[in-house]
């Protein structure tokens, strides 16, 4: 059975570099993957059986304000919310959390020019949540921002739901493929009334997405329609009823409209980009009478 320990977890971002410090060097050991609000980690450390991940990695500039003492050579991180402030010294085995002194499980480690800190550290200091499964040895770590869009992705509004859904990081179960033709046309397809699995179509290049339980966005098929770079992946059955949302850079508009179950399109209304004060942001509108099926607990 798999076992969850739900706990704690920071937020922040920082350029991730000490000035001075001496690196220590980790034994290798088999590695706990991490997600970041739905993104792979790719450099995570394992040290004395402790996961230890970039400071960089943690990105909520609306909680958390850090910085960076030359004199002192100390990183100094302040969430807001939880009037909480943390001082860290590479290479040391404390930190100091509203001036109070902090072991933690490994120490601040440099290595590469990159600041690391023990995951638990940060999941018992400051805000956010871990998810951690022992078993396959992740941990779904998201920040306190993070966590919030990740509530709305699975039960909330089908519009804002679509919109994080549409800018989540991606993970590919095969290898990723490129796209072979030419254009400035993004289109997005959802099954009609959700949120958590799409098609997105660049250039030519198709890509199927789904979003499970942990708020990972996983790429399962992939297919160039130019006919150059293949196919990857299994097609998935089609969605039926549907939903598109098109954004046309050259023309600089969107368009948006339905598909019926026989598979036509019908188009519904488009916008001008400068009608709209933050064009990038303003891609998924309400489609009237669409009501979301697809809410996870």
């Amino acid at each position: 059975m798999k076992k969850w320990m739900q706990t704690t977890v920071a937020s922040l971002s920082i350029v991730g570099m000490l000035a001075s410090g001496s690196a220590i060097s980790a034994a290798p050991q088999k590695q706990t993957l991490v997600y970041i609000d739905g993104a792979l980690q790719e450099n995570v450390l394992t040290v004395n059986e402790r996961t230890m991940v970039q400071l960089n990695s943690f990105k909520d500039p609306e909680k958390l304000l850090y910085s960076y003492e030359q004199a002192t050579k100390t990183i100094i991180i302040i969430n807001k919310e939880k009037k909480l402030t943390v001082r860290l010294n590479g290479g040391t085995k404390t930190a100091l959390v509203n001036g109070k002194s902090v072991k933690l499980d490994a120490p601040v480690m440099i290595k590469d020019g990159r600041t690391y800190l023990p995951l638990r550290f940060l999941s018992e200091t400051l805000g956010g949540t871990v998810k951690y499964n022992s078993t396959d040895k992740t941990a779904i770590v998201r920040t306190p921002s993070g966590h919030e869009r990740f509530k709305i992705l699975m039960s909330g509004d089908l519009v804002k739901a679509r919109e994080i859904a549409i800018h989540y990081p991606a993970t590919y179960v095969d290898k990723q493929i490129e796209a072979s033709g030419e254009g400035f046309t993004f289109t997005y397809t959802f099954p009609k009334g959700e949120a958590l699995r799409f098609e997105v179509e660049y250039k030519g290049l198709i890509h199927y997405k789904e979003i499970d339980q942990d708020g990972i966005a996983v790429v399962t098929w992939q297919n160039d329609s130019m006919g150059r770079n293949g196919e990857v992946g299994k097609r998935p059955e089609g969605f039926g009823e549907s939903v598109f949302f098109t954004q046309n850079v050259m023309l600089e508009k969107f368009f948006y409209g339905t598909i019926d179950s026989k598979g036509t399109s019908t188009v519904l209304g488009f916008t001008d980009y400068p009608l709209i004060e933050d064009a990038n942001d303003v891609i998924i509108v309400p489609i009237e009478g669409e009501v979301r099926t697809d809410q996870k607990a």
